[in-house]
């Protein structure tokens, strides 16, 4: 058999493939999974593209897809259709599930993802729990949209008076190649929302809470504990005292170090995820087909 594991993100998709009978896996990538930010046609073919270039064009016998912008039942049917001819079998899921299995392999816990968006999941052993995940307009707490997005209303406020100017004021406008109002009004709406865009203006906020920006930390500082204390919220719920932590945001120093001090004093200790998703949705896939996979093996 030919299992295949997808992790479909905001930013990539990753597949992993596993030949049951040569043991060999093969990996590959491609663009954003997230069919609310780059539409459904885009983000099928993503996946489909992933899936072929890691089984070198042979369908899998079953393909376990992890995605973001699984927000309701309705996504569900719509990928599910969608996706349908991916493997002989597809099963969808929401790729905080996948990247939480692979580092419990099915035991309890919780995964913080904040990168383009934000979710928090949990598992007890026996149902999954989300706080979040609903996307840009409905939730996001914490993730990389949102910082951009504080940023360009903070820097709207300086630039008509009502906060005063700081550095981050003229590096995000660089960043934009803004020179004036109207140029920030054409660049955030004049081309349609563009949610990447927005998320990547989160690294001019790091830079700038860097190069010491009371600004630019107070807006990390914000974003990292409300998304913390959702956190906290679900550890107690579930009596689970570790969360993982996954994405790009928590490779900000700054950001890393408010949301683990906030969790500290809640008595939860955070640990950075090391396991792929993809693999989890590997480890998915075999479970799905009724096999054990020999992970050592694997992660060889």
């Amino acid at each position: 058999m030919i299992l295949v594991g997808v992790d479909g993100g905001g930013t990539t998709t990753e597949a992993i493939a596993y030949d049951t009978e040569t043991k060999k896996m093969t990996s590959a990538e491609s663009g954003p999974g997230n069919f609310h930010n780059v539409g459904v046609a885009e983000a099928v073919t993503n996946v489909m593209t992933a899936i072929r270039r890691a089984t070198g064009g042979k369908i899998p016998d079953l393909v376990y897809v992890g995605l973001a912008g699984m927000d309701s039942r309705y996504d569900y049917e719509v990928m599910k259709v969608e996706l349908k001819d991916a493997g002989k079998k597809t099963v969808i899921d929401h790729d905080g599930f996948v990247a939480l299995y692979g580092e419990t392999k099915g035991k309890p816990g919780i995964i913080v993802i904040s990168g383009t968006g934000s979710v928090i999941v949990g598992y007890d052993g026996k149902s999954k729990l989300r706080y979040g995940g609903l996307g840009w307009l409905l939730s996001d707490e914490g993730s990389a949209y949102q910082i951009g997005r504080d940023l360009l209303r903070t820097i709207v406020k300086m630039m008509d008076g009502r906060l005063p100017k700081t550095s981050i004021l003229e590096k995000a406008l660089q960043f934009m190649g803004a020179k004036d109002v109207d140029d920030l009004v054409k660049w955030s709406y004049h081309e349609g929302h563009r949610v990447k865009e927005i998320a990547s203006l989160a690294r001019v906020v790091h830079e700038s809470a860097k190069e010491g920006d009371e600004t630019a930390n107070a807006i990390l500082k914000r974003n990292a504990e409300e998304l913390a204390m959702s956190s906290s919220q679900m550890s107690k719920r579930l009596g689970v005292s570790t969360v993982y932590l996954k994405g790009g945001m928590f490779d900000s120093c700054i950001y890393f170090n408010f949301f683990r001090s906030y969790l500290e004093n809640c008595n939860v200790r955070t640990v950075k995820s090391r396991v792929n998703a993809a693999f989890g949705a590997l480890l998915l896939a075999a479970r799905e087909a009724s096999m054990t996979l020999d992970i050592e093996e694997v992660n060889d």
